[in-house]
């Protein structure tokens, strides 16, 4: 008798979480790129609709690949809460955690893979971003660095240093450990991911929450790391910039620096 052989389970998930709101062309760019990774490592790829308005949910949903597994809320339920959601929708020991206005570029997954199984320390390990080579936005130069970690200047703020600075510079091309490394995308250890109880959902609208979950992996003995070798374009602010809800940014820093103003270290000067 004949016994069918069960399907291996995958050893990377690819977390995708979106509200609706970036162009349906960036939207198209994110999904094809991370089919196109997925398929190169044999990820399983899980995306959430975090309440897409109605007018764009159609399109949206007819762009995604029918591998891909879909789970939705008719309600925005914030960044942090979406992105458990869809995180813990999978059990493959690593997850890549990425939001629709990031594009992954070819061969970046595997590079993130190689460095975490390269240091078994590593709890998360971000990459570098750059801003869309079409961008027109002075604040957004087209092509230059977005993100290569995050540092703490000497008045406690968090900053991107770098940013602007062309790729290619020695200074961006660094892989190192980070005090922390954004929420936009990252390659994370699940057991380190849930030893930190996730995001935390207290944050509204707007940042921190991809800090806090950095410094609560460094405090439980993780290492953060940046890969410079993984590259992704990143369209910042898309979604938050077609937002109706405010951002209070003001009261997302009180609530972080309650929680976590004795874990920061001035760092941003070992970047220069």
């Amino acid at each position: 008798m004949s016994r069918k052989k069960s399907k291996p389970q995958s050893q990377i998930d690819i977390a995708l979480l979106s509200c609706g709101l970036v162009s349906l062309q960036v939207f198209k760019d994110c999904v094809a790129a991370i089919s196109r990774e997925a398929e190169s490592v044999g990820a399983r790829v899980c995306i959430y609709l975090n309440g897409a308005p109605k007018e764009s949910k159609t399109d949206f949903v007819n762009t995604i690949p029918t591998n891909f597994e879909i789970k939705q809320s008719s309600e925005r339920v914030g960044f942090p809460a979406g992105a458990n959601r869809v995180i813990k929708a999978g059990n493959a020991p690593l997850i890549l955690f990425i939001t629709d206005d990031i594009i992954l570029h070819p061969g970046s997954l595997k590079k993130l893979i190689n460095r975490m199984k390269t240091d078994e320390t590593i709890g998360l390990c971000g990459m570098k971003l750059i801003f869309p080579e079409d961008s027109t936005d002075p604040s957004r130069p087209a092509g230059r660095v977005q993100h290569i970690g995050h540092g703490i200047d000497i008045r406690g703020k968090v900053t991107h240093p770098l940013m602007g600075w062309q790729p290619d510079n020695p200074k961006c091309n660094v892989s190192r450990e980070s005090l922390s490394v954004t929420g936009g995308v990252f390659l994370a250890r699940r057991k380190a991911f849930y030893q930190a109880g996730g995001f935390w959902e207290g944050y509204g609208i707007g940042y921190y929450e991809d800090v806090d979950l950095n410094l609560t992996m460094r405090e439980n003995g993780w290492k953060i790391w940046v890969d410079t070798e993984a590259v992704a374009t990143h369209y910042t602010n898309m979604s938050m910039s077609r937002s109706e809800t405010p951002v209070n940014m003001q009261a997302n820093e009180s609530l972080f620096l309650a929680r976590k103003k004795h874990l920061l270290v001035h760092d941003s000067w070992t970047y220069w």
